[in-house]
């Protein structure tokens, strides 16, 4: 799994849409400060779903919603989509890219998706239990969580390891159920207080619904005869109405055919009617036609007088136009020949620019040469410097070699002057002699030893101290060999007395001899390493004159760049004339077309003008013979309006007499209607009376009223004889079957309840100790891992030392909090604590790597964690970054050049537009991604082992449970 891609809308400063594709291996994340460069580490976290404002470095969780500037309005929500590739299949679902989108608005709703399905935050963090990636894992690693893995409390440390470890989700279950076993403990003691109350009522009421039974059935035969005398008068109402109703209808049949009269005679004068207020409408309207025919005939011959002078007007201004469309034509000639001088102008720059740039390549291959070859000759001088190492150390061999001999001759040939025993005066002199000259001999030896020793400091001097060091060396050799001259020569005197052992002291294989061989060997080593030096001055020498070659080669070369801006800057001169050229061809060109299309326009306006005259004389001629066929049919609708008037007048008659007949029906209805509105009155009344009594409606037993067979008197003996029986009764509880059975049934619920309550106590405490054993273990597991890659790891990254990670409580694993000692090379072990800036932010990148060792995170963000290493530690942190790299994919924030030869891409954030932050990507090729020239070697370190925490208390793991128990 890796980082495929980030894609931002409304965030922060991000306010255009902005995706990023990240590649595998490592980005450098590079810009100025307040460019919005933790702004993508911010997303990255807030789309994990971070919850707390000011991790967000914001005041409010709405302030992540760009904000608008002087040039640009404030966005309503704001959107941030990761996109994970899941090929190894490490999340949980069954896809190979996985997107997950978080958006807020500023009404404070939140969203979150994956893969365009919504989802909830829990969702979204059980998706990365464990991987190593999320909000609180050490997937993203700013310099907040550097301090909290530098912070004096141990106990905030302890997040590194439960991620790697993997407990996390663990963690949250077992808070889980210890919540959910605290609840039911408190419900058990709940349950069982409540249960003692309900008891009591349980025994309380069982007495009471067996009276109440009694009286139930008591006031069920009461209510079913005062039901039946009611339904017994229902019926005699319902008969009485049914009578009442036949009336009603008869005397309804007559009205209705009266009305029916009388409508159809109104619909006949209606229609009437409406014929004559049809004529006289069109009457009005022919009156009116004929005024606006009159109306319109005077205005069409003033339409034809002013086309008229707009006909003669069309010429004349087609004549000017034709003029001005002469003189555009040879503008545009005029600057389509200018266009061709300045584009041929500009084809000859371009081939100086090309012969520049062909300079340009030539000069930089000639100073790439010269580089390699000043290279090379660096790589001879370290030969020849250790060339001359070897003969130091060959030369100290002879040294110590000559002093051997030395003492040799001193006291063996002392023993041989005490072993011949001669005394004399002669004798004595020599002796003293060859004493003096064996003083001034051990004297020349040690200041040879002295200036051999000082001979390590030759590469320090300059050429003639070189010479003046070796005349002084051969100098002293020179001493020595007179020395021993004048040794010979006091042999030769005292050869006289003591031939027999000065003979054995002088021959081939003696010690002098020996002693001369050596000092030719001296200076035969010295002649070499004077040569390796004579050898070293000629590299410097051609080096330097390289050097000013590539001086001379640079200054040509910024010249011939200056001369190519110049003449970039003359080609972008020439092409903004040719633009501007261009556009005002194209302007007259537009010009012209225009004056064209108003030319066409205007022929064609002249000649509509003549076709309008033509039309307008044809449409008065029409005028007229239609105000000739309107006055005609005007006097015909007069005369059919005086005839119908005459016929509406008779049928108004014959309504007169049958709207009297009506009003006589419609009496004899009113009176029917009143009787039966008496005898609803009465059905409604007694239907309320038994609703108040009863709280029931009469006409739900309307069936039974059909089937009562006992007269409505012997009803009235039974209600009065069951009324007395249940006075007798005596105060009742009426809810005390219900009652009853309701506590019952509660009764018997909480009993099972406290049955179920024990069996969740005991499953959670189970499950408890089991969770915590297993925790545990894992973590333990986990930290005695990370604890030796720390300890190697620190190690490698300071080149010795040793580190050491120590619980705080080692009884409570769960809790305990992890306490860092150090001791980089030279010092003494102690706290992180006590460790200079620099040192505590190196142990804290050791510590990382440590745990990467164990649980690598798929891909990591390392927001400037490098800003406190001296040179010689980032390269060390990216020598390691790059070895990681293999595994996982890292972002690195950074301003640290060192750190990002190490990267293979670059993405630089930049500001362009005040408030909005803009993204670039720049892939490396054949640079700090594959070159490691810039990178130290860093030596491997044997991996040491470290002993495993002591005085762990490891909780055991809960007994199963039997099949008994869990039935």
């Amino acid at each position: 799994m890796f980082l495929k891609s980030l894609e931002m809308f409304g965030f922060k400063s991000f306010a255009d849409r902005t995706k990023i594709d990240f590649a595998t291996g490592i980005t450098a994340l590079l810009g100025p400060n307040g460019c919005g460069k933790s702004n993508v580490v911010d997303a990255v976290k807030w789309v994990l779903g971070e919850q707390a404002a000011r991790s967000l470095r914001a005041e409010k969780m709405e302030d992540v919603i760009f904000n608008g500037t002087e040039t640009r309005k404030a966005l309503n929500f704001a959107e941030v989509a990761l996109t994970l590739a899941n090929d190894n299949g490490l999340l949980p679902l069954d896809t190979s890219e996985i997107q997950l989108k978080r958006r807020l608005y500023r009404s404070g709703e939140s969203e979150y998706f994956i893969n365009n399905t919504q989802v909830k935050l829990k969702d979204v963090r059980e998706l990365f239990w464990d991987t190593g990636v999320g909000k609180t894992a050490y997937s993203v690693m700013e310099q907040g969580k550097i301090d909290q893995i530098l912070s004096s409390k141990p106990e905030e440390r302890r997040f590194l390891f439960e991620e790697a470890a993997g407990i996390t989700r663990f963690k949250a279950k077992r808070a889980e159920a210890e919540r959910k076993l605290e609840r039911t403990e408190e419900n058990m003691r709940q349950v069982d207080g409540i249960l003692g109350e309900v008891k009591r009522s349980h025994d309380s009421l069982k007495i009471q619904s067996d009276k109440t039974h009694q009286y139930r059935a008591l006031r069920e035969s009461i209510f079913n005869f005062e039901l039946d005398i009611q339904l017994l008068r229902l019926k005699g109402f319902i008969n009485d109405k049914g009578r009442k109703e036949e009336d009603l209808k008869t005397a309804s049949e007559k009205r209705d055919i009266a009305r029916k009269e009388i409508d159809e005679i109104n619909a006949s004068v209606a229609e009437h009617m409406d014929a004559v207020n049809e004529m006289q409408t069109k009457l009005i309207a022919m009156n009116q036609e004929i005024f606006g025919l009159a109306a319109e005939q005077k205005g069409k011959q003033d339409q034809i007088k002013i086309v008229t002078e707009q006909h003669a007007e069309a010429k004349a201004k087609i004549a000017v136009l034709e003029n001005r469309k002469k003189n555009l034509e040879e503008q545009i000639e005029n600057l389509q020949e200018e266009i061709d001088e300045k584009e041929a102008s500009l084809h000859q720059i371009h081939k100086r620019i090309d012969d520049i740039v062909n300079n340009i390549s030539e000069f930089e291959s000639n100073i790439k040469l010269a580089s390699n070859q000043i290279y090379k000759n660096s790589d001879d001088v370290k030969k020849l410097e250790g060339d001359i190492d070897s003969l130091e150390k060959e030369n100290r061999g002879f040294q110590t070699e000559l002093e051997a001999i030395t003492e040799d001759i001193v006291s063996e040939l002392d023993q041989k002057l005490k072993d011949a025993g001669y005394s004399s005066k002669a004798h004595e002199e020599a002796l003293e002699k060859f004493t003096a000259l064996m003083a001034n001999i051990k004297r020349l030896a040690s200041s040879k030893k002295t200036i051999s020793q000082d001979f390590s400091a030759i590469q320090e001097h300059t050429e003639s101290d070189i010479s003046q060091f070796s005349q002084m060396v051969l100098s002293s050799f020179s001493e020595l060999e007179d020395s021993l001259k004048d040794l010979e020569n006091a042999f030769d005197e005292y050869k006289k007395t003591s031939l027999h052992f000065i003979d054995d002291f002088l021959s081939p294989e003696g010690i002098i001899t020996k002693k001369r061989r050596i000092d030719e060997k001296i200076k035969q080593t010295l002649q070499k390493m004077q040569e390796k030096k004579q050898e070293i001055v000629k590299l410097e020498e051609e080096n330097k004159v390289l050097s000013q070659k590539i001086n001379e080669y640079r200054e040509t070369l910024e010249k011939l760049r200056i001369n190519q801006a110049q003449m970039r800057s003359e080609v972008q001169a020439s092409e903004d004339q040719i633009r501007i050229i261009r556009r005002e061809l194209r302007n007259q060109e537009n010009a012209l077309s225009d004056l064209e299309n108003e030319v066409f326009t205007e022929k064609k306006r002249s000649e509509e003008i003549n076709e309008q005259i033509i039309e307008l004389e044809g449409e008065i001629a029409s005028i007229e013979h239609r105000g000739r066929t309107l006055t005609k049919e005007l006097e015909n609708l007069e005369y059919s309006i005086s005839s119908k008037n005459k016929d509406v007048s008779g049928k108004q008659d014959a309504v007169q007499k049958k709207t009297q007949e009506l009003g006589k029906y419609q009496a004899q209805l009113e009176k029917i209607n009143l009787d039966i509105v008496t005898i609803d009155t009465e059905i409604r009344n007694l239907k309320d009376n038994f609703r108040e009594s009863h709280s029931r409606d009469l006409l739900e037993f309307e069936e039974k009223m059909y089937t009562i067979t006992m007269p409505i008197m012997s009803l009235r003996e039974s209600l009065s004889k069951a009324r007395q029986e249940l006075k007798d009764i005596g105060s009742v509880n009426l809810m005390a079957p219900e009652e009853f059975l309701e506590v019952k049934e509660r009764y018997d619920f909480l009993t099972k309840q406290i049955a179920d309550l024990v069996k969740a106590r005991d499953d959670l405490k189970r499950i408890t100790e089991e969770i915590r054993a297993e925790s545990t273990e894992l973590f333990m597991a986990t930290y005695n891992n990370i604890k030796k890659n720390f300890h190697n790891m620190f190690r490698r990254l300071f080149g010795g030392g040793k580190a050491e990670l120590r619980l705080t409580d080692p009884q409570n694993v769960l809790e305990s909090g992890v306490e860092i000692f150090a001791q980089p090379p030279g010092k003494k072990l102690e706290n992180i604590a006590l460790l200079s800036g620099g040192e505590k932010t190196m142990t804290a990148i050791g510590l990382l790597f440590a745990t990467y060792m164990v649980r690598p995170s798929p891909f990591c963000l390392l927001d400037e964690i490098d800003a406190a290493l001296d040179e010689q530690n980032v390269l060390r942190f990216v020598h390691t970054l790059r070895e990681f790299a293999n595994v996982s994919q890292y972002i690195v924030i950074t301003h640290n050049k060192k750190t990002v030869t190490g990267a293979g891409t670059m993405l630089g954030v930049t500001m362009e537009e005040s408030g909005v932050s803009k993204v670039i990507t720049i892939r490396l090729e054949n640079e700090g991604a594959n070159s490691d020239s810039s990178i130290p070697y860093i030596e491997p370190f044997e991996e040491e082992d470290v002993p495993l925490e002591e005085d762990v208390y490891m909780p055991p793991h809960p007994p199963k449970r039997v099949r008994n128990e869990q039935r």
